[in-house]
C-alpha cells in the first residue's frame, strides 16, 4: 500500500515530467509563426527584368568577353545554347550564317569563333579558318561535319588534330569524362552488371576517331573489355582540343552542345583557353517537393491497397519523415509547393486545418511553403483557379506566396492563375526541367522562371552530366520530387519506400561534390538569380593578383575561380572557398575585390619533372 507521502512525492514526479515534455511543444506551437513568409524581406530586392545586363560590342572592347557564331540562334538547339551560355556569362555576341561573312576587327578579337556545322562549307571555308588560328582566334566546333566530309579533306583534319579514321561507326559500351574538365572530377559512365540498363541513355553510337599526340582529350568513350586499355587518345574521342597556329581548336562529336548541358561544356572550354578563369554565378541549391502536401482525401482506394491507409496518412506519417531526413542529411532548404488538390471531380474538398498543420511543420524546418498549380481530373480551368483561390485566400490569408509550381499548366491557364489576388505576391515560378527551355529568366517584368535540374527519383548518366555541366556554368541545380507520384502512382509496385531509397541514395551520392554551393529555398535563389542577371563585372591580372570590379552590385554576388595549379592565399572584398583543386567559390561581399594566389607546390614539382 502506497503511503500519502510516497503518492504525493509520485505525483509531483509525474506532473514535472508532464510539465517537461509538454511546455517546449506548447512554446514551439505558440511561437511558430507560420502564417508569416519568413523569406519575404530577407529576399527581397529592387532588380527587374530591366536590370537585367546585356553585353554591348562597347563593353566587350573593355572586357574582352566576346564570341562570334556560325549559326541560326533562333533553331532552337545550338544556337539556343549558346545565347543562353553569354546572357550568363556576360558575354558579347555576334551571329552569322556563314563563315564568309564574318570579318574580324582588328580592335575586337574574339576570344572564339564557335561553328555549327550545318553552316560550314569545307570546301569554301578551310581557308578562312586557318586565317583565324593564325590570327590566334580560338575555334569550337560545336559539332562536326558528316564523317564523309572530314575523310575528304585533310586540312580539316589536320586542324581538327584527327590522326585517322578508325571506324565510320562503332557502339561503345560507355563515356568517360576526364578529370578536370567540368566540375565533380572523373566520371565513369558505364554499366556494371548489376545496374539498370535504363542509367545508360547516352547515344553510343558514333565515328571512331583517332585523335593526335599533341591533342588533349577531355570525353571519350569506353570500348568493350579487350580495348579497356586503351590510352586516351587511341579511345573514340568525343571532346577533345587541339593547338593550330596561334590558337586552339575545340571539337564536340555528337549532341552534347544542344540543350543545357552545353553551357557547362562552353564554360570548361573557356577556362582551358585561359591560364585562369573567373565568372559569375547563381550559387544556389534547392530541394523541391512538388504537389505536397495533398489537402484532399483522394485515391482512397489505391491507398489502402498499397499502404493500408488515407492518403493524408501517407503523406503525414511516411512521406514527411523520410523529407525530412533526406534534407538534413543533405543540409538541404526545403521548398514545399502544396496543392489544394488534384481531382476536382471527386466532391473531395481540402481542409483548412490540414493546411495549417503542415505549414507548422514547414515552418519548424525553416521550409518555404508555395503553391502548385498542377491538376488532374478537371472539366473547367477557370473553376479551378476560382475553388483554389477562395480556399488559399482563406486558409492562407496572412501568408505570402513568394514561389509558384506551373504543374501542367498552359501558359494562358498560367496567366489566368497568377492574375488572381492571391498570387499577386509571387516572385518565381517553377517548373519541370526542359532542355530547350532558359535554366533561369524573367517570365514577365516581376516574375523569374527557374528550371528544376534533377529528378529526385532518377539519375540516369545523361541527368549526371547535366548536373555536372549546369553546376560547372552556374553554381546552380534544383532537385524536385512529385509527391503526386505517391498519390496516383504510375505503376502500382512503385510505392514510397521505394521511390524513397532512391532519393535518399541519389542525392547523398550525386550532389556531395558541390556541397560547397549554399542551399537556399526558391524564394532565396529567386533573390540570387535576380542578383546574378544584373551584375557586371571587370577583371584584371597583375602578377599575383587578381583584381575584380563588380557593377549593380546589390550586398552580395558569387564567382567561381578556376586556376592551373594555383591557389588563393589572401582575398580582400570577398570570402573564399575551396570547391576542389583549382577551384574556387568567391563570395563579394564587396564590389571591389582583390586575390592573391601562389603557384602550389605540387604543381611547381610536377611542372619541373
Amino acid at each position: 500500500m502506497v503511503s500519502r507521502r510516497n503518492f504525493f512525492t509520485i505525483t509531483v514526479i509525474m506532473l514535472v515530467v508532464l510539465f517537461l515534455f509538454q511546455i517546449p511543444e506548447i512554446a514551439k506551437d505558440i511561437w511558430n509563426d507560420y502564417d508569416n513568409n519568413e523569406y519575404e524581406e530577407i529576399t527581397e530586392t529592387g532588380f527587374r527584368e530591366d536590370s537585367v545586363y546585356i553585353a554591348t560590342k562597347e563593353d566587350a572592347g573593355k572586357t574582352g568577353r566576346f564570341v562570334v557564331y556560325i549559326g541560326d540562334l533562333g533553331d532552337g538547339s545550338v544556337g539556343n545554347t549558346v545565347s543562353q551560355w553569354c546572357l550568363y556569362t556576360k558575354r558579347y555576341l555576334e551571329a552569322y550564317s556563314s563563315v564568309q561573312d564574318y570579318q574580324p576587327e582588328d580592335d575586337l578579337i574574339p576570344e572564339a569563333v564557335l561553328i555549327d556545322a550545318r553552316y560550314f562549307n569545307a570546301d569554301e571555308d578551310m581557308e578562312t579558318l586557318t586565317d583565324f588560328t593564325e590570327n590566334g582566334i580560338n575555334l569550337i566546333f560545336c559539332n562536326l561535319p558528316d564523317i564523309s566530309v572530314i575523310a575528304d579533306h585533310s586540312d580539316l583534319r589536320q586542324m581538327l588534330g584527327i590522326r585517322y579514321i578508325m571506324a565510320d561507326n562503332v557502339t561503345a559500351e560507355g563515356i568517360r569524362l576526364l578529370d578536370g574538365f567540368l566540375l565533380g572530377g572523373q566520371k565513369e559512365y558505364k554499366l556494371e552488371e548489376d545496374e539498370d540498363e535504363s542509367l545508360q541513355d547516352f547515344d553510343l553510337e558514333m565515328p571512331w576517331y583517332i585523335v593526335s599526340s599533341g591533342t588533349k582529350t577531355y570525353m571519350a568513350a569506353r570500348m568493350e573489355e579487350e580495348n579497356s586499355n586503351l590510352q586516351n587518345q587511341n579511345l573514340p574521342a568525343i571532346i577533345w582540343r587541339n593547338s593550330v597556329g596561334n590558337a586552339q581548336v575545340f571539337a564536340v562529336n555528337g549532341d552534347y552542345l544542344e540543350g543545357n548541358t552545353g553551357i557547362g561544356i562552353l564554360s570548361g572550354m573557356i577556362t582551358e583557353m585561359n591560364s585562369y578563369d573567373i565568372y559569375p554565378v547563381i550559387n544556389a541549391q534547392s530541394f523541391v517537393i512538388t504537389n505536397y502536401p495533398g489537402l484532399a482525401s483522394e485515391n482512397e482506394e489505391m491507398m489502402m491497397e498499397l499502404y493500408s491507409q488515407s492518403l493524408k496518412a501517407v503523406y503525414r506519417d511516411i512521406v514527411w519523415p523520410s523529407i525530412v531526413s533526406v534534407a538534413q542529411r543533405n543540409s538541404l532548404k526545403l521548398t514545399c509547393l502544396l496543392t489544394p488538390q488534384m481531382d476536382y471531380e471527386d466532391e473531395m474538398e481540402p481542409e483548412e486545418n490540414l493546411l495549417v498543420y503542415y505549414m507548422k511543420l514547414f515552418r519548424e524546418q525553416s521550409a518555404e511553403t508555395g503553391v502548385s498549380g498542377s491538376y488532374g481530373e478537371l472539366t473547367d480551368v477557370s473553376e479551378k483557379i476560382k475553388l483554389d483561390t477562395d480556399f488559399l485566400s482563406s486558409a492562407m490569408s496572412g501568408y505570402t506566396i513568394l514561389s509558384f509550381y506551373r504543374g501542367n499548366m498552359t501558359d494562358e491557364e498560367l496567366e489566368e492563375t497568377l492574375n488572381a489576388d492571391i498570387f499577386g505576391s509571387v516572385r518565381t515560378v517553377y517548373a519541370d526541367y526542359d532542355e530547350h527551355e532558359m535554366l533561369v529568366s524573367y517570365l514577365d517584368t516581376n516574375i523569374t522562371g527557374q528550371l528544376g535540374v534533377n529528378d529526385g527519383l532518377s539519375h540516369t548518366f545523361r541527368e549526371d552530366l547535366r548536373l555536372s555541366s549546369i553546376e560547372t556554368a552556374l553554381g546552380y541545380s534544383s532537385i524536385v520530387v512529385d509527391a503526386n507520384a505517391v498519390g496516383y502512382p504510375a505503376d502500382g509496385e512503385d510505392t514510397w519506400e521505394k521511390m524513397s531509397k532512391r532519393l535518399a541514395s541519389y542525392t547523398h551520392t550525386y550532389w556531395e561534390a558541390y556541397e560547397t554551393f549554399a542551399s537556399t529555398s526558391l524564394a532565396e535563389s529567386d533573390a540570387r538569380i535576380r542578383r546574378f542577371l544584373a551584375l557586371n563585372y571587370t577583371q584584371t591580372r597583375e602578377d599575383d593578383e587578381i583584381c575584380l570590379n563588380i557593377s549593380n552590385f546589390d550586398g552580395e554576388a558569387w564567382f567561381i575561380l578556376r586556376t592551373n595549379g594555383e591557389t588563393i592565399t589572401e582575398a580582400q572584398g570577398a570570402s573564399y572557398e575551396m570547391i576542389e583543386d583549382d577551384a574556387y567559390l568567391i563570395g563579394a561581399y564587396d564590389s571591389e575585390v582583390v586575390l592573391k594566389l601562389e603557384e602550389t607546390d605540387q604543381y611547381f614539382y610536377e611542372a619541373m619533372n
